[in-house]
């Protein structure tokens, strides 16, 4: 019997660890008893990269959680590979970063986005939120030159209506 370092457990409060059975780690109180845990949820029998116990919860009636079930590492596998994929899709559009304080540079960015879309370079949906997007950004652009016109405005007024009224 031995004792799991702190450094194992993190925040949590020592426990026994014992070896039994194929050389795997169980969790629990004595030799051959289940490693249940809280709650009625087995702990994962696998260890971790680093050889320490998994601290995920098992499957309901399998022994392994969802990262190191063998039958479910091809849907694993396929799941981090779409992943990868939408990441890299994130990238490129990274890539584009433009800014689009114009409306030069709206027009410029939103043909290069309707051309990705009708090229299959970008989804559909990624076209339409980029459209809604930057319909956003002309009407943020359009009020804020007006502000600026209506400053502007705002400041010659007084100096124009002292003339009118003095003279």
């Amino acid at each position: 019997m031995e004792v799991a370092p702190l450094s194992v457990l993190s925040h949590r409060a020592p426990r026994v660890r014992l070896r039994g059975g194929e050389g795997r780690v169980t969790r629990g109180h004595g030799a051959g008893e289940s490693p249940a845990t809280p709650a009625g949820k087995r702990a994962c029998g696998a260890e971790t990269k680093r050889g320490t116990p998994c601290a995920a919860f098992a499957l309901p009636g399998r022994l392994h959680c969802i990262s190191h079930d063998p039958e479910r590492a091809e849907m694993l596998a396929a799941a981090r590979s779409r992943g990868g994929r939408n990441c890299a899709r994130v990238r490129v559009l990274q890539g584009k970063r433009a800014r689009l304080d114009t409306p030069a540079a709206l027009v410029r960015f939103l043909a290069g986005v309707i051309h990705d879309v009708a090229e299959g370079k970008t989804s559909a949906d990624v076209g339409r939120c980029l459209f809604y997007g930057l319909n956003v950004q002309r009407a943020l652009l359009e009020s804020s030159e007006l502000e600026q016109r209506i400053a502007a405005l705002e400041a010659q007024a007084p100096a124009r209506g002292r003339r009118r009224w003095q003279g």
